[in-house]
């Protein structure tokens, strides 16, 4: 089972650090999801993954951090973080828990935007821990064969699985302006502050009508599984 940081003692989590010294650190955002799908979305999934990964593999898991980078959303609802702000919350994430004892530190990222961050994580802490900790990052989407999209069938399915009281289906609608160009060239344009809205119309990118819960749970069971797996090849300190 996971051991949640969230309700534990101080004296629980030492008696558990002699079980464990793996932590699960899920990363989100606050951005807008269409007209269905809640702005908690990205924390929404990367939470659930976080947890179900935990209990299989039997470690700590933290509550989710909920601001990431999401100016591309301008002027659509978004609560971003700079960079640098996001890079230094994270780091002092890890520093705390290597000065508790944890050696190897796990972030589950739900959102595409905090990749560039979260890829430097490692290298900007290089100098900075008190103990010799692993920090590794997985993107939840790396767990499944479907390509993201954004308010999509891939995302509602996964929170019609998760929390399908918040989920609005009569208000899912695809992308209004048609998506022409190459995903690449999109990733490319979506970099820039207020792009996402300007390139689909809506905020949507994909097909959220296709979605069920019965998908949602299958794409669940997919990524976890197969992070689960990635977990067990990553150097064991």
């Amino acid at each position: 089972m996971s051991v949640p940081i969230y309700n534990i003692s101080h004296y629980e989590f030492r008696k558990c650090l002699k079980r464990t010294r793996r932590a699960i650190v899920p990363v989100g955002s606050l951005e807008q999801h269409g007209a269905h799908l809640p702005v908690s979305t990205d924390c929404l999934i990367s939470e659930r993954i976080a947890t179900r990964v935990a209990d299989a593999v039997k470690c700590f898991v933290l509550p989710v951090i909920s601001y990431g980078v999401s100016f591309e959303h301008i002027p659509m609802f978004n609560v971003s973080l700079r960079n640098s702000t996001l890079s230094d919350v994270l780091c002092e994430v890890c520093v705390s828990l290597s000065s508790q004892g944890l050696t190897e530190i796990i972030f589950i990222n739900g959102h595409h935007g905090n990749i560039g961050v979260l890829q430097y994580i490692s290298q900007n802490l290089d100098a900075k821990l008190r103990a010799k900790s692993s920090i590794y990052t997985i993107n939840y989407w790396s767990g499944m064969q479907k390509e993201l999209d954004h308010a999509g069938e891939v995302e509602t399915s996964l929170v019609l699985a998760i929390s399908p009281q918040l989920v609005r289906m009569d208000k899912a609608e695809p992308n209004l302006k048609r998506l022409s160009k190459s995903r690449i060239a999109y990733s490319t344009i979506t970099t820039t502050p207020g792009s996402f809205p300007q390139v689909t119309g809506n905020g949507v990118w994909g097909e959220p009508r296709s979605a069920s819960k019965e998908k949602g749970d299958r794409l669940l069971n997919e990524i976890v599984g197969n992070i689960v797996h990635i977990i067990s090849e990553l150097p064991q300190e």
